[in-house]
């Protein structure tokens, strides 16, 4: 069995030494032997500048189970409106 080590950049800018750490991350994360190829290459393709940094991070998330953030609609009323709302209600509940 191969052991896969980890690659080693020098650090360019920030936007590199930012997704190096992702890279490191998920690196150490995984047991997979093909997907620690495929972070090598993807580092690899990025200090090479082959690929953008969008399509890294996307392809980074696509080798962990990543956690896509989604926001939830949260409807709100005014106070008008909810005072309202509850005097109908209120007059509802004592005419029964």
């Amino acid at each position: 069995m191969e052991k896969i080590e980890k690659l080693v950049f020098d650090a360019k800018d920030f936007k590199f030494t930012a997704a190096y750490q992702e890279y490191q991350k998920s690196f150490d994360q995984t047991e997979s032997l093909e997907e620690k190829n495929k972070l090598n290459e993807l580092i690899t393709q990025l200090d090479e500048n082959e690929i953008s940094y969008p399509d890294f991070y996307e392809a980074i998330r696509d080798t962990e189970n990543w956690y896509q953030f989604h926001r939830t609609n949260i409807e709100t009323t005014r106070k008008f409106a909810y005072r309202k709302k509850q005097q109908k209600k209120a007059r509802i509940d004592r005419h029964r």
